[in-house]
């Protein structure tokens, strides 16, 4: 990546026309950047240069406001200071007839013949004298207040076509210090009174002409001395002739220009400041710091936007050891970049985009250049970046390949003739997956071609901008939380090969082999690459390591640990949903424990047949139970596996039966949802008016609160026909005494949910009113299942 200290020497060359033009397109185009946004760099970049003619009546515009910018300080710095110094004067001798006492010097002769002729004899009453009246009206001080009034005009002339074009820019463009500056030296007292003589000599009414006037002061210079009228007349051979520089050298002719040799670099600046100027013209800038050339903007729109920051030429952190540092021509990161560190030391930061710009000539291929692309490989992988772009100006035109060289062709290189750049990059150099083995698998290298364009005025590299930030901003601004998600390695497991896992065949980040698997967790990094899993020590890295943790120093932040029981699991799922509402954390934990209990019961292979029968049994539904919608084969199984659940519990003489409460819970819930649910209306809160859970504990608090959920339940369930309350010829279940069932065992439900703990009592009352009895009738399982009529 180039500076202005390491620009390569380019060797004398022929140029050809695309690239003539876009040279002379980047350079007019700097002069309204710099002359709008930085005019301090203005005097850097351009000055007096030797190469051939090259006009284009579309740089015109371009081509004044550089001259008129460049001979700025030369004028009023150098040429008028001395001027006023030495101030050209006409001081010619005439005779005068004066009464007495006269003022000029008495010529005694001519004064005693005029008496003797007019009044022989008598003294005389006036005398003839000789005197010298000095005076500014000289050729070179009408030359000097010309040229101030004709800059002037000159400037004004563009803020007029500035002012129609943007009238806020207008009124701050660097133009108006200089009509300030002529209109301060034209108030200058030898230069007031000439001012009028001046402008009739503009114009074409006075006694001589501007070219009659240049040359009379010429042909008043001394030979072989140089004055300031010597560089009056100089500046104003530059004022008319000076174009903006091509090229080509064959010819020494005075251009005005930055250097050729330092193309490269001066598209970089052009690159940044016309990123700048399009998002001053969007309205996006919230500071910009013209020294240290940083950008601090706003990208996107609604929930989308972000502010980032883009800064041209400065060295980014890297992560080796001895290795060379990295410049990128253009960097953007978010302003709010998340880090980690120990102490003084970053372990690791949030991603930004590297840009690198080139502007080398066409080459024989159409694609990017090799080497650059390297170099940004390169860099992404000293920094840690991720995501990159090389921006080139000139898309080369491949050679015709030789005879029988079209088997050989490289079939992977993009055909970047065929690709149309609207609101994506020409290509992207990405690892395959092969390389993803050995690298970063997400990293990212856009090729872009911006190309300085004469022919749109820069409507298409404004549109090739603007799509470079949106793709810039849609890969940096979702951010992936920082946050533990590390995961217990399964200690029952076998490899590929049939063996179980040893810890010898393992190894931490330090190279180090662990002792005890139970010690080991995986320990996933999405924020630093998709894939990115570390192998971590519970006891030496969780927590305690920063430079393998990236959660030390979070507050609440703790070790993680095996969830072992069921109030572990019930914890971990409060801790997980802090905000989340009861209800949706007693379905998470309903599922939590199902997966625990399903691996229970993979590990000793109970006779689930068994277990479903005992179901079929208790609910007294005959073959409906196998035959019903409402119920799904996994839904049998989970009844099973509860059963089984309760079976081991009582088995081992324990007292809480939280785990099974839930998972027969959990089953009613879902029939539920897929029943009542589906056919009324949404039960929403009394105050609030928001939706409820779909859950028991709505169903069986909706009589509360006014009742009006209830009777949303009776006009759109029973009123429709969905319950038939005749569950068996001699026994009927209404929709309100079914709701007053699972209001007293969703408290049951809630109890094993929050606390996990439920006793055999309530256990027992659960299952009562879960599955009925002979003397009670149907209870709430069997009873929904029996009552839903369509």
């Amino acid at each position: 990546m180039s500076t202005p200290s390491s620009a390569p020497t380019r060797r004398a060359t022929a140029y050809t026309p695309e690239e003539q033009a876009a040279f002379l397109w980047l350079q007019g185009r700097m002069v309204e950047l710099l002359l709008r946004h930085d005019l301090p760099r203005f005097g850097h970049i351009f000055g007096e240069r030797q190469s051939a003619m090259a006009t284009d009546e579309r740089l015109r515009h371009y081509r004044e406001l550089a001259v008129l910018m460049y001979l700025r300080d030369e004028l009023f710095a150098s040429i008028l200071p001395r001027i006023k110094r030495r101030l050209s004067v006409a001081a010619p001798r005439e005779m005068q007839t004066e009464h007495l006492p006269p003022r000029g010097r008495i010529d005694w002769a001519r004064t005693s013949a005029d008496g003797l002729r007019e009044r022989p004899g008598e003294p005389p009453l006036t005398v003839t004298t000789r005197q010298r009246r000095r005076h500014f009206t000289t050729p070179e001080n009408l030359l000097t207040v010309v040229t101030l009034l004709e800059y002037r005009t000159a400037v004004q002339r563009l803020l007029e076509n500035e002012l129609l074009l943007n009238r806020i820019q207008a009124l701050r463009h660097p133009l108006h210090e200089i009509v300030t500056g002529c209109t301060r030296e034209l108030a200058f007292p030898a230069f007031a009174g000439l001012v009028q003589a001046s402008t009739a000599i503009i114009s074409g009414h006075g006694p001589q002409t501007v070219a009659e006037l240049v040359a009379a002061v010429a042909a008043n210079l001394l030979p072989g001395r140089t004055s300031a009228y010597d560089e009056l007349l100089a500046w104003r051979r530059k004022f008319t002739e000076l174009q903006l520089l091509d090229r080509t050298r064959s010819a020494e002719l005075p251009m005005l220009g930055s250097d050729p040799a330092r193309d490269n670099y001066l598209y970089q600046l052009w690159l940044f400041y016309e990123l700048a100027d399009l998002l001053q013209q969007a309205n996006r800038v919230q500071e910009w710091s013209v020294r240290t050339m940083q950008i601090t903007f706003t990208w996107g729109s609604g929930n989308d936007q972000r502010t980032y920051q883009l800064q041209h030429d400065q060295g980014i952190a890297h992560h080796w050891n001895n290795a060379p540092g990295v410049r990128p021509d253009l960097y953007i990161v978010r302003a709010d970049r998340q880090e980690v560190r120990a102490g003084s030391t970053l372990i690791w930061r949030e991603p930004g985009y590297v840009l690198d710009a080139k502007y080398y000539r066409p080459h024989a291929s159409s694609a990017a250049p090799g080497n650059p692309v390297k170099r940004v490989i390169a860099d992404l992988h000293l920094t840690g970046e991720r995501h990159g772009a090389l921006l080139f100006a000139f898309q080369g035109q491949p050679e015709a390949p030789a005879a029988g060289a079209a088997a050989q062709a490289d079939t992977t290189a993009p055909d970047v003739d065929a690709i149309q750049q609207v609101a994506a990059p020409l290509y992207e150099v990405t690892p395959n997956a092969i390389g993803q083995q050995t690298t970063t698998p997400d990293v990212r290298i856009g090729i872009w071609r911006v190309q300085p364009a004469i022919t749109d005025g820069g409507q298409q590299t404004a549109q090739t901008l603007q799509a470079l930030l949106d793709h810039i901003h849609a890969a940096l601004k979702e951010r992936v939380e920082l946050r533990c998600r590390g995961v217990f390695l399964d200690r029952l497991s076998a490899t590929a090969h049939g063996r179980l896992i040893d810890p010898a065949d393992t190894q931490r980040r330090d190279g180090t082999q662990p002792l005890a698997l139970d010690d080991l967790l995986l320990c996933p990094k999405p924020h630093v690459s998709a894939g990115r899993v570390d192998l971590v020590s519970l006891q030496h890295d969780c927590c305690t390591n920063a430079h393998v943790c990236h959660i030390v120093g979070q507050a609440g932040v703790q070790k993680p640990r095996r969830l072992t029981t069921i109030i572990d699991v019930i914890e971990a799922t409060h801790a997980a949903q802090p905000e989340a509402d009861a209800d949706a954390r007693i379905a998470v934990a309903t599922q939590q424990v199902q997966i625990v209990v399903q691996r229970y019961a993979d590990l000793v292979q109970p006779d689930i047949a068994r277990y479903r029968e005992w179901i079929r049994n208790k609910l007294d539904i005959n073959v409906l139970f196998d035959t019903t919608p409402l119920l799904s084969d996994a839904q049998r199984d989970t009844l099973a596996l509860a059963r089984f659940l309760w079976e081991q519990i009582e088995h081992i003489k324990a007292t809480n039966f939280a785990a099974p409460t839930l998972l027969f819970t959990g089953v009613l819930e879902e029939v539920s949802c897929n029943t009542l649910y589906k056919h009324c209306r949404p039960l929403c809160h009394a105050v609030t008016r928001q939706p409820l859970g779909k859950t028991l504990g709505t169903l069986g608090h909706s009589k509360g609160h006014g009742g009006a959920n209830w009777k949303i339940l009776e006009e759109d369930i029973v009123a429709r026909g969905y319950w038939n309350e005749q569950v068996a010829p001699s026994q009927t279940l209404s929709l309100s005494v079914w709701v007053d069932m699972v209001k007293e065992m969703s408290d049951t439900r809630n109890k094993a949910a929050h606390k996990a703990d439920v006793h055999p009592e309530q256990f027992q009352r659960l299952i009562h009113l879960y599955f009925g009895s002979t003397g009670s009738g149907f209870g709430v399982m069997n009873g929904l299942l029996l009552a839903w009529g369509k």
